[in-house]
């Protein structure tokens, strides 16, 4: 069988397991009771939908191998030339120098789990597959340009769900059309990329969109829930967001620091914050968020929800929230 057929009987398959799943509605009986659309606990109906997107992920790859697949076949028969030297000139992918495997490793090394010579092969690796994705993607960019190529799928909505925002931190107007739930770690780095946004933002839509803080304190050091504890008596003496901000800059410092110090560095009253992080209060707020994050199937930071609907963020972070914004507006 060609690859070509074989990408088409793969594409069949995947199309029909999709309308398969779809027609089927979930449900399940325990203790008694029958849980069914709506009715499905929360974690298990983001769980559920996030099964739709990787399905969906997966129909979209499909149907990009079969075009680039079609593509490289049709230009090697009008240029007579074996299709293998068409697939080398557009994805031979280059084995990185060490030059570039030692600059990518100093760059990254807050966040390698071993020295460079452990990780030389796993980076190596990694920067194949992004050279090799980007190539792709410069081919799916020639076929929309050449073909008029262009994808039809249908993308699954995350079900709508009740998140708490009243007592939590928030920025901009309290009555906005459009309310941003974030859940955040404040030893991730993507939620410190994710503070900038946010406040940018903010800046752009004014009154019109509210931007909730949540904690989700998911770090194994623990250093987060202490930041965040932090963060809650700061709240307290009215400087919730000076404080956010500054333990996203010092960051990289989390583990050498105390909340403590965050607050000296603000000019808070030290006392007042002391007793407020040796409170229960305290404790329990930041475990209660967490504990909400769980129930709502979240297993990730930056969580983003958008009046109540979790939205999945890839790459660039701010367009795609303000493509989420706009359309709640609209």
């Amino acid at each position: 069988m060609s690859l070509a057929r074989a990408l088409v009987s793969s594409l069949l398959l995947i199309l029909l397991s999709a309308n398969t799943i779809a027609a089927e509605s979930p449900g399940f009986r325990y203790g008694g009771e029958v849980y069914a659309g709506k009715k499905l606990p929360t974690a298990l109906q983001q769980k559920l939908f996030e099964l739709e997107v990787q399905l969906n992920q997966q129909r979209r790859q499909a149907v990009d191998e079969y075009a680039i697949e079609r593509y490289m076949t049709e230009r090697a028969e009008r240029e007579k030339r074996p299709l293998s030297e068409i697939q080398n000139e557009l994805f031979a992918i280059p084995d990185p120098d060490d030059e570039t495997l030692k600059s990518f490793y100093d760059a990254n090394q807050a966040r390698i789990p071993g020295s460079f010579e452990e990780m030389k092969g796993q980076i190596a690796d990694y920067l194949r597959s992004q050279l090799r994705q980007r190539r792709v993607s410069a081919v799916l960019d020639l076929l929309k340009k050449e073909k008029g190529y262009e994808v039809y799928l249908t993308e699954p909505e995350a079900p709508i769900v009740e998140v708490a925002t009243k007592g939590y931190p928030f920025k901009g107007n309290a009555d906005a059309k459009v309310t941003i739930v974030e859940f955040a770690d404040y030893q991730c780095p993507h939620c410190k990329d994710a503070a900038g946004v946010m406040n940018n933002l903010v800046k752009r839509y004014g009154d019109k969109i509210r931007v909730v803080f949540r904690d989700f304190p998911v770090n194994r050091s623990g250093i987060s829930r202490k930041v965040a504890e932090g963060a809650v008596c700061a709240e307290e003496q009215g400087r919730f967001w000076d404080f956010h901000d500054l333990a996203f800059e010092r960051q990289s410092y989390l583990k050498a620091i105390t909340p403590a110090q965050l607050a000296e560095e603000l000019g808070l009253d030290l006392p007042r914050f002391e007793a407020c992080l040796g409170k229960e209060t305290t404790r329990t707020r930041v475990s209660a968020s967490l504990e909400e994050g769980r129930a709502l199937g979240i297993s990730a930071t930056p969580t983003f929800y958008i009046n109540g609907r979790q939205l999945h963020a890839h790459g660039d972070l701010e367009p795609v929230l303000t493509e989420a914004i706009e359309r709640a507006l609209r």
